[in-house]
């Protein structure tokens, strides 16, 4: 009996043992980091002949490099998209452009020469190369001009594009280390770095970061593998012609005048008799009359004379609203974009007047590529020869990113933000052409993409007057109309009704119902909304305040506005 409690002891001890040796077994499996790699295949994704991967700053682009017969060459929609915007394809003319604030570069594909004003240079290498899979830049060429490097390894082959004049934060490895590919130890090898290696952090968390090594490796190393942790901002690799501005004395107060034909111009001075504390008047002269860049003008030096007179800078506008012109076919060609701003600023020359002010509105998605390159080459001709150039934007919104109002903010000398048509004619949606809030909000998206010295608040001196009618089957329909301020007031006048505070808009609001049933509804302006609107170009340090259109006010706004804003 002593001998079998023995071997169930034994037994026991070693079910025990193998027990303990399972557990910390399985511990060992589940704590110990991986040693696996993935392969650079996987990583990076398989190459094909003469290619290599890009590597830009914090992700891999979709888009391959060319390597041939040494020298690199990055996909053209990948320069276009995320590295330098201002190399353009024009394909009305077959020539890559690339525009300074001095001057427009002219390269054809495939050749090693560029032209640049009419001269001829040789680069020595061809700088766009063309191939069945597309258009491809010499990296050469592109670094000559860009503020980022582009760096070249092997082993795969792949190339670095970093950035420079950046706010980066950096770190020091503590010891060798392996990178991975995601955040934990079961997480695969995609390189090691090793001791004393800077790298750039790109993202921290509470146990992993993510970094770039400086071979263009994106993964994550352990929090205690790094040292020295610090923000540092990386030097400019490149630095190139400034884009100087013209800019007034003191702030812009611009009233834009509408001329619907040549005989309104003799109307200025009455048009301006109360309009104190204005300093520019922009006249609606020009009108695309064709696709070919052509317009129609009711422009006349007689009004730059008196203006001037009058202490007045003139800034013409220039406006796409014609049935009869396409703006995005317009656009993309170069010959049509060369005649308009040719036109335009010999126009300025000889007639004397100051500045130009681009309206143009209902920009296509598509067309927003040639419709900044039209304002890149424009801004040249204009600061060669002293003339303001001034852009009409609507307000930030998710569908108008393709107006780039950073690169506006870049090549102009004011970006004038249109405050208004928050609801517009046309729409369904009945409310206020715009409330305090959408006026606000504008400018402080706005002040994201351009510097505040270029940024004029544009305010409304018109309300839309609705009216809302129920048909026969049931359905509704809206419909509106512009008022001035004096009709607003008249009409209230005459239906009998008194307007009272709207809290969510900041305005004056007033609704009835017609003799018909329809129900009408209006937000109106007045010097109370104008004050407010005013008030925010001091809050925000703009450089200015213009007004939709001279003749919708009261006199008694011009002295709010200036008050209000100096």
């Amino acid at each position: 009996m002593k001998d079998k409690g023995k071997s169930f002891r034994l037994l026991g001890g070693f079910i025990i043992t193998v027990g303990l040796i399972a557990i910390i077994a399985v511990c060992f499996i589940k704590f110990m980091p991986t040693s696996k790699w993935m392969g650079p295949d996987e990583y990076f994704g398989a190459l094909g002949e003469n290619e290599a991967a890009v590597i830009v700053e914090d992700h891999i682009a979709s888009e391959r490099a060319l390597i041939l017969d040494g020298s690199a060459y990055i996909d053209y929609t990948l320069v276009q998209r995320e590295l330098n915007s201002r190399f353009h394809w024009d394909s009305s003319a077959s020539l890559l452009l690339f525009t300074t604030a001095e001057q427009t570069f002219e390269i054809a594909p495939n050749s090693t020469t560029y032209v640049v004003d009419g001269e001829s240079f040789d680069a020595g290498y061809e700088i766009l190369k063309t191939t069945s899979s597309g258009m491809f830049l010499s990296v050469n060429f592109m670094q000559q001009y860009s503020d980022l490097k582009c760096e070249q390894f092997e082993a795969p082959s792949r190339i670095l594009v970093t950035f420079g004049s950046k706010d980066i934060t950096t770190a020091t490895l503590k010891r060798d280390c392996a990178v991975r590919y995601q955040g934990g130890i079961k997480s695969l090898i995609i390189t090691k770095v090793t001791e004393d290696t800077v790298v750039t952090v790109l993202e921290q968390m509470d146990h992993w970061t993510k970094i770039l090594t400086p071979d263009g490796y994106i993964g994550y190393v352990k929090n205690g593998n790094l040292k020295d942790i610090e923000d540092t901002q990386r030097e400019a690799y490149y630095i190139g012609p400034e884009y100087t501005s013209i800019h007034r004395e003191g702030l812009v107060n611009l009233v834009w005048h509408q001329i619907n034909y040549p005989e309104m111009n003799a109307n200025l001075e009455a048009d301006m008799a109360g309009a104190t504390g204005v300093n520019v008047v922009s006249p609606t002269w020009y009108f695309l009359s064709d696709n070919e860049g052509n317009t129609q003008s009711f422009a006349d030096g007689a009004y730059v004379q008196k203006a001037h007179e009058m202490g007045l800078q003139v800034w013409a506008l220039v406006s796409n609203f014609s049935e009869n012109v396409s703006t995005s076919t317009l656009l993309s060609s170069r010959t049509a974009r060369q005649n308009l701003q040719h036109y335009l600023v010999n126009q300025a020359l000889e007639l004397g007047f100051d500045g130009i002010n681009i309206d143009f509105e209902g920009i296509a998605q598509e067309a927003g590529y040639d419709y900044v390159q039209f304002m890149r080459e424009l801004s040249i001709l204009c600061r060669k020869n002293q003339i303001i150039l001034s852009v009409d934007v609507p307000v930030p919104m998710d569908f108008s990113t393709h107006y780039n109002r950073r690169e506006l903010g870049v090549v102009c000398d004011y970006v004038i933000v249109m405050g208004y048509d928050e609801h517009y004619a046309g729409s369904d949606i009945v409310g206020s052409v715009a409330s305090m809030d959408f006026e606000r909000t504008g400018i402080e998206n706005m002040l994201q993409e351009v510097p505040k010295e270029k940024l004029v608040s544009g305010i409304p001196f018109y309300a839309r007057l609705w009216y809302t009618k129920t048909l026969e089957d049931g359905q509704t329909e809206v419909t509106s109309k512009a008022v001035s301020m004096e009709e607003a007031e008249q009409i209230l006048a005459e239906n009998g009704v008194a307007s009272t505070y709207d809290e969510s808009t900041g305005q004056q609001y007033a609704q009835w119902t017609d003799s018909e049933g329809t129900l009408c509804q209006i937000w109106l302006e007045n010097e109370e909304s104008i004050a407010k609107r005013a008030s925010l170009v001091k809050e925000y340090g703009l450089s200015g305040i213009a007004e939709w259109v001279l003749g919708n006010e009261k006199d008694s706004v011009w002295s709010v506005i200036q008050d209000n804003i100096s």
